[in-house]
């Protein structure tokens, strides 16, 4: 790799709160050459195939793909120099480096970055548009980069639609330890970004599957039916505890 590793930075945005800050931290980097190119208001999987053509164009002159979303920002100067310097080894074709979560309070694994070898196909799920990448040699994550965690920070100012987006899209994963993660944080704080990720959990019903993007008309019923109900935190209140009963 040269002394000024170029760096492919694709982020995919739909109004986030930190995209500027997002903006700023890939701009302050230090001891790479940084290229930010922004997928605004697509819907999630025809963001990603987007995203994977700008790649597409500009690989040939860039050496490291990463994928840093607009809900993510870097957590020091040095983040992509760091991440770049995991790359020296030609065998190591992507990472996976944790960043620290706000509604979990813990760190998850949220950051990738990718070499050349990696291509991205087209992958035909909404929910989960992004497990595409294959022609990995290495893959680098869990202690091979624990010393670089966290490398950003994930929703750190979330609004309301953010928010509530987070938890029904997790909820429609599956991924129930995250909520109920979310549910503890949020009984001992009853902050409200984390009520409106829970409220976005408890909307994840099985109609709900294709209607998970922003600016669908069901997931915006769902949020203004949620933001209507004078008994949301009462209903809040008991899905949170129902959550560490089942988890």
């Amino acid at each position: 790799m040269s002394a000024l590793p170029r760096i492919f930075v694709g982020t995919l945005a739909c109004g986030e709160a930190e995209l500027e800050e997002c903006r700023a931290a890939v701009a302050a980097q230090e001891g790479v050459s940084a290229t930010q190119v922004v997928i605004s208001n697509l819907r999630e999987r025809e963001a990603h195939h987007a995203l994977w053509d700008v790649w597409d164009k500009h690989k040939a002159d860039h050496d490291i793909f990463v994928k840093i979303d607009a809900d993510t920002v870097l957590s020091r100067r040095t983040a992509l120099r760091e991440i770049a310097d995991l790359f020296d080894a030609p065998e190591v074709t992507g990472a996976q480096i944790p960043l620290h979560d706000y509604f979990t309070d813990r760190l998850i694994a949220g950051l990738n970055a990718f070499s050349k070898a990696v291509v991205f196909r087209k992958g035909r799920s909404r929910l989960m548009p992004d497990r595409v990448d294959i022609g990995h040699v290495r893959l680098l994550k869990g202690p091979a980069v624990s010393h670089l965690a966290p490398i950003g920070w994930h929703c750190r100012a979330p609004h309301a639609r953010q928010a509530f987006h987070f938890g029904l899209h997790r909820a429609l994963k599956k991924q129930h330890d995250v909520i109920a993660r979310c549910a503890e944080v949020w009984l001992a704080r009853r902050d409200e970004p984390r009520g409106w990720a829970l409220s976005g959990a408890m909307s994840a019903r099985w109609r709900m599957r294709f209607c998970f993007d922003y600016a669908q008309r069901g997931f915006e019923r769902a949020f203004i039916a949620q933001a209507a109900d004078a008994e949301r935190l009462t209903k809040l209140e008991t899905f949170a505890r129902n959550c560490l009963c089942r988890n």
